[in-house]
């Protein structure tokens, strides 16, 4: 009869699957015994109270389809540590007809006396889960409520002793820049991706994981455990407390809009097909590798990409320099928009003296915070008659420096591509051919929104 061999290790700290090892060798001492062929089953460094164990659902794949006719174990709680699964093992022995051997001892699920020792010997396992669960908290709280340095996997930005790893708290501190800017979290982790940046466990990262480590009140040197900070800490900080936690507070506020455009290119889904109206596309690299857009609906354009986008960019660029290229971001024209951007224009400029007051030790920071707060909520106001409900709209982080232009180039790409769809409409004109040599940018029809006039012809 065949016999699955289930063999678990909760954590596998060196990788070298010792624990594993030892099970093995009993539990194949055990087969040879019964006379039953073994099929090993291993789940290494997988806990059974959390996550998924792909070998453990493999083998009762395999029992469902009636491979398998005993299921071996070094002791039961590397089968279960949930009463829950249990039960539901004990169904499907019952159905199978299962035996259930464990090198301390069998336990035959087809009696009254087998269920209930197995199920003592689950809910035993539970109990001590949930005892040491308790003590590792109040562990980790005392610690955090000590000072003491984080002690676990090295955190992103740290070192594993709590000094700071340069490229990668400079990485972060501009990324807490852009996302007060209103960039995206999956913008830097494409760029982070890009560069070769990689999560201190050496994967690669995703929104999620961005979010999740910029939430760290560590980068602020605050102590925490869990959600609740519990004061200033030694190590050093990597961004002003004021920083994280306005960011703190943009990530998890629950109106932000998640925002993926998933795209490579300036203008696809943006731009406009000047001959159906469609959206345009990307066709398939020709001419020498080079990407073109194209109606994917009529077929009735083909533009070079880089050229498009170049001639685009370079329009946008040169409006966002127009002393009223405010307007071109505005939800609705009206005669006080002039007042309103005068005034948002003082708030910013209020926010950025109280910053240079805290650094100056003009303020504390319980006093930053509580101007910070009620200049936000009027800006707040201000930006909603200015450019509607939707804060993505604002673009202060361009207009407002001394070039525009140099702004609007460092820009990520789906920042670039808000920009320009809130600015102007992009239309691709079915006019000449896509393959001339010399581009005409009357192949490209660039209407600005409410009024501003765009730079160049």
């Amino acid at each position: 009869m065949d016999a699955a061999v289930y063999l678990r290790q909760s954590v596998d700290k060196y990788g070298d699957e010792l624990a594993i090892s030892r099970q093995r060798e009993d539990c194949l001492k055990l087969c040879e015994k019964r006379g039953w062929t073994p099929r090993e089953y291993v789940d290494n460094d997988k806990s059974a109270t959390k996550g998924r164990r792909p070998a453990y659902e493999t083998m009762l794949d395999d029992i469902r389809a009636g491979h398998i006719g005993a299921v071996v174990v070094w002791d039961l709680d590397r089968l279960h540590r949930r009463p829950i699964e249990l039960e539901h093992f004990i169904d499907l022995a019952d159905q199978k007809n299962l035996a259930l051997a464990s090198v301390g001892g069998d336990a035959d699920l087809s009696t009254d006396n087998g269920r209930l020792f197995a199920r003592i010997k689950g809910a035993v396992a539970r109990a001590e889960i949930e005892r040491k669960s308790a003590r590792q908290k109040r562990a980790a709280r005392q610690r955090a409520e000590a000072g003491i340095w984080w002690i676990g996997p090295r955190p992103f930005g740290y070192t594993e002793s709590g000094g700071l790893v340069a490229a990668e708290a400079a990485a972060l501190r501009e990324a807490y820049s852009a996302i007060l800017a209103n960039a995206s979290l999956y913008s830097i982790a494409a760029h982070w991706n890009s560069v070769g940046i990689k999560t201190a466990k050496g994967n690669r990262w995703t929104g999620r994981s961005v979010k999740q480590t910029m939430l760290r009140p560590r980068h602020a040197g605050l102590r925490f455990y869990r959600d609740e900070i519990l004061g200033k800490a030694d190590w050093p900080a990597i961004v002003p407390e004021e920083m994280w936690r306005a960011a703190h507070d943009l990530l998890t506020d629950p109106s932000r809009r998640i925002r993926w455009s998933g795209r490579k290119h300036l203008l696809t889904g943006i731009a406009r097909c000047g001959k159906c109206g469609a959206a345009v596309g990307t066709g398939a690299k020709a001419r020498a590798g080079r990407v073109v857009y194209t109606c994917k609906h009529c077929h009735g354009i083909s533009r070079l990409q880089a050229e498009v986008d170049n001639w685009v960019s370079w329009r946008v660029a040169n409006a966002l320099a127009q002393p009223d290229a405010w307007r071109a971001l505005m939800s609705t024209d009206s005669e006080h928009a002039a007042e309103w951007r005068e005034q948002e224009a003082a708030l910013r400029s209020r926010l950025d003296v109280l910053a240079t007051d805290f650094a100056d030790g003009v303020l504390t920071s319980s006093q930053l915070r509580t101007a910070t707060e009620r200049i936000k909520r009027q800006l707040a106001k201000v930006e909603s008659q200015l450019y509607g409900p939707d804060p993505h709209r604002y673009f202060g982080d361009v207009l407002d420096t001394d070039d525009p232009r140099v702004a609007f180039n460092k820009l990520s790409l789906d920042r670039k591509r808000e920009l320009i769809e809130a600015m102007v409409t992009v239309t691709i004109m079915p006019i000449g051919h896509g393959g001339r040599k010399v581009f005409d940018p009357l192949m490209v029809e660039i209407l600005p929104h409410n009024g501003v006039i765009c730079g160049g012809p």
